[in-house]
């Protein structure tokens, strides 16, 4: 197997990409302002030869999806698939390929509203069944349906970082989750995502201390993170041939600024382990663990002619 690297996207901007809200009530990516910086964000990956990028879709839910008045999901807004629509043109036409997060752990972080838009608060569409059922029959299910086939999309990230919503898992406040409430709908996810779409299923944890939470998951890729603050419990290092999984494992973030290591060092202590790739952190977010600029050529993925 070849080891592959990749990065994140993650975003042109944090949960509002792909659909309206009361803040852009035309919509994301596809909307006049944004085509163009998505365009070029894309030729640029493609002329660095860069093969996939994660990118989130929904995020805390700011935008993209009605919800009813007491928090249940009804669908997909009336923008969303515009934008999905142009994002996946875009990508198809620069030669690249998106693995697609659909939800944020901040889904399920305490709601707050700002400027009159909702930000999370939706830890209820996970927790009851019902509820459960209805955001996986009319968020999820409708876009594996349209994409399901789509070459440009190589495959699906059902939650990112779901553990910092689960309790006892973590102490974050967004920590609002039962654990078999979380297992069971990355289970029902992975099988709606199998249902309706041909390409590879994975959620992306936060380490490998995760793993038990999507082992029955039916996964096509398992997928963990790794950051400073997770080593000493969650070693680089760990062979994954001693994990006991029947599926390749993908490190779907590393750093490429503010860690004791180079990104080069990360990388190189993945592919001994036996990652089947590595996604870096990030392209275009804004943190302490993001600098693209200065870590690309680095990592092999130089500007060509």
């Amino acid at each position: 197997m070849t080891f592959w690297l990749g990065v994140n996207l993650p975003w042109l901007d944090y949960g509002l990409d792909f659909g309206a809200n009361a803040w852009q009530p035309h919509g994301g990516v596809a909307s006049r302002g944004r085509r163009a910086r998505l365009d070029e964000v894309c030729r640029d990956l493609s002329v660095r030869g860069c093969p996939v990028v994660r990118w989130f879709l929904i995020g805390d839910g700011r935008a993209g999806v009605r919800f009813s008045a007491d928090g249940e999901a009804l669908g997909l807004d009336e923008r969303f698939f515009a934008d999905a629509d142009h994002a996946i043109a875009t990508l198809g036409r620069h030669r690249l390929r998106a693995l697609f997060v659909l939800i944020d752990f901040l889904w399920f972080r305490r709601a707050r509203t700002l400027s009159g838009v909702r930000l999370g608060g939706h830890g209820r569409t996970v927790s009851d069944p019902g509820r459960r059922a209805r955001l996986l029959d009319r968020v999820f299910a409708p876009i594996f349906a349209r994409y399901g086939q789509e070459p440009a999309v190589w495959g699906w990230d059902l939650c990112n970082e779901p553990e910092w919503a689960v309790r006892r898992m973590t102490a974050r406040p967004a920590s609002t989750v039962r654990r078999r409430d979380m297992a069971a709908f990355l289970r029902e996810a992975a099988a709606c995502a199998h249902e309706h779409a041909s390409q590879p299923v994975t959620v992306g944890l936060a380490s490998l201390r995760g793993l038990g939470l999507v082992r029955h998951a039916g996964l096509d890729v398992y997928q963990v993170h790794w950051y400073d603050p997770l080593q000493r419990r969650a070693p680089l290092e760990t062979r994954v041939g001693s994990l006991g999984l029947d599926r390749p494992v993908l490190l779907g973030e590393f750093p490429t600024r503010g860690s004791r290591r180079s990104p080069s060092e990360i990388l190189a202590t993945a592919e001994r382990a036996g990652y089947a790739g590595a996604l870096a952190w990030s392209v275009l977010a804004e943190d302490r663990a993001s600098d693209f600029a200065s870590a690309a050529e680095p990592l092999g993925l130089t500007r060509r002619a």
